[in-house]
């Protein structure tokens, strides 16, 4: 079976061929193909053998695809031809919207309600799989809502921090009352 899937954002051609119970993929990763043989522990956990080397990888199923978690990190897996479609921000566009990359914990809130920010301010911090990533603001303005508090859990879309851009500012979303993060 030959599938396309979209691993965060990026497309890879998969081909699956099944033996005797277990797996073998062939993954194109644009490097050249690898060969992985993969066997079911349990409904969330598989082991996957890549060129001799073992690796646990746990899975969720999610409404619109799967989070995998290899070696600590998280990975979020679509079929490519059910991925919609987005214009991804152009040289020069700043994205309007932070959300935290995967399902995670709120660490430290660090802006506060009517705070002024710096474009790439950092405003919240977040902790998956132990490892902590910052968020920062998409370009400058003051803070209008703080939509989280340490100890939250969040997920991918979650709007974390609202700003009212500054309206000088050339990155600013043009005619919006207020941009999320």
């Amino acid at each position: 079976m030959h599938r396309s899937i979209n691993v965060d954002g990026e497309t890879l051609a998969l081909s699956v061929d099944s033996q005797s119970g277990d797996y073998a993929f062939s993954v194109d990763l644009g490097e050249g193909v690898r060969t992985i043989a993969a066997k079911s522990v349990t409904s969330n956990l598989t082991c996957l053998t890549i060129e001799g080397r073992s690796v646990n990888v746990f899975t969720a199923a999610g409404k619109d695809g799967t989070w995998v978690w290899v070696n600590g990190r998280a990975r979020f897996v679509q079929d490519a031809d059910r991925v919609p479609r987005r214009r991804s921000a152009g040289p020069g566009e700043t994205s309007r919207e932070v959300t935290p990359p995967t399902p995670a914990g709120v660490v430290r809130v660090l802006v506060d309600v009517g705070q002024r920010v710096e474009k790439k301010q950092p405003l919240v911090v977040v902790s998956a799989m132990k490892m902590e990533m910052t968020l920062s603001a998409p370009y400058a303005g003051v803070v209008r809502a703080v939509n989280t508090s340490v100890g939250a859990q969040v997920s991918p879309g979650d709007i974390l921090v609202e700003i009212e851009p500054d309206t000088g500012e050339s990155d600013a979303p043009a005619k919006m009352e207020n941009a999320d993060l």
